[in-house]
């Protein structure tokens, strides 16, 4: 699993959804809950993000569009023969992804390389002590 602390910056509802942003030093991730929270005091809460290792998605490129694109450079590369790991440095925190191996191969990205790496916002938890924001 994948952690990074994060600050709430903003908070957007509807009946049913939140999307929240937070920050992640100067970068800003957003995420989406399903539950309806209207809390302007939420901002700057401290919380943390969790995401799968099979969620995050790489690119040699900037040409995908998702709302949390970020940079990190390739630490390791294990291929396997169905998944291939890659160990990524975000900042000074270590991001895991999980990537088929035929998708891998596609790409031009070797230990060394700066990459894109994305996560979808609804692929995002929210952990925290107690329910609800």
């Amino acid at each position: 699993m994948n952690i990074l602390k994060a600050s709430i910056t903003s908070v957007t509802s509807s009946e049913h959804l939140s999307c929240l942003g937070v920050a992640v030093g100067e970068d800003t991730f957003y995420l989406l809950l399903a539950e309806a929270s209207n809390e302007k005091n939420l901002l700057n809460t401290p919380v943390t993000l969790a995401f799968k290792e099979t969620e995050v998605i790489l690119s040699d490129t900037l040409s995908a569009a998702t709302a949390n694109m970020q940079r990190a450079s390739v630490q390791t590369i294990e291929r396997g023969i169905i998944l291939s790991q890659v160990t990524l440095t975000y900042h000074e925190t270590t991001i895991m992804a999980l990537v088929p191996t035929l998708t891998f191969n596609t790409l031009s990205i070797r230990e060394g390389d700066e990459v894109c790496w994305m996560v979808q916002p609804s692929e995002i938890s929210l952990l925290r002590e107690t329910h609800g924001i």
